[in-house]
């Protein structure tokens, strides 16, 4: 992109003021993807600059902040089909909201391990009675049980910042941790807040 830049300015002979280079420096949600090269990033910037005198300006919010939240969530009822279980769970649509909004795919995985795995797909759920209060389907995962626990990854981008007391359900707890400091940043919401 800064190439075909570098030519246009030469063509029409006007030098910006700034260049917004805008964002697509997401993260790996699958785990399968190579990491986004910053270094690399840095030196086109450099050379760039070096022949033109702007200012860059870029979005790379979700590429700092996405992997650095998951959202715990409990199995609340497990309902058995012949080849899929629904595994519907206390987080809902309204606590992380991407993959109902555009189909985003995210990590799932239990909060405890073990080595039994099921030969059935699994789809998580959550308890609003809405077509798209789904999370992932998956196939050859581990066992699960009511009241295991789950995770669910990369929740950092779009998580809380989307959440809403969709059909007046409350807003779960944010906890930060640093090295050993535990820290309560958002107390869990109670229904006499909302109303």
């Amino acid at each position: 992109m800064l190439n075909v830049l570098d030519k246009l300015i030469k063509k029409i002979n006007f030098n910006f003021d700034y260049i917004d280079l805008g964002g697509g420096m997401g993260i790996d949600y699958n785990k399968d993807d190579k990491k986004f090269n910053y270094k690399k990033y840095n030196q086109i910037i450099k050379k760039f600059l070096r022949s033109h005198k702007t200012k860059i300006i870029f979005e790379p919010g979700r590429s700092i902040i996405g992997d650095t939240a998951i959202l715990i969530s409990k199995i609340i009822y497990i309902k058995e089909n012949s080849k899929k279980d629904f595994i519907i769970v206390d987080a809902a649509m309204n606590d992380f909201m991407r993959p109902a909004l555009y189909g985003a795919k995210h990590k799932i995985i239990p909060l405890k391990k073990t080595n039994k795995i099921t030969k059935k797909s699994y789809d998580f759920v959550g308890p609003i009675c809405e077509t798209t209060d789904k999370f992932l389907t998956t196939n050859k995962f581990q066992k699960l049980n009511e009241k295991d626990y789950i995770i669910i990854c990369d929740v950092g981008a779009y998580g809380s910042s989307l959440a809403s007391n969709y059909n007046i359900r409350p807003k779960p707890a944010e906890i930060l941790i640093n090295g050993s400091k535990i820290n309560v940043i958002k107390k869990r919401q109670k229904l006499k807040d909302i109303i």
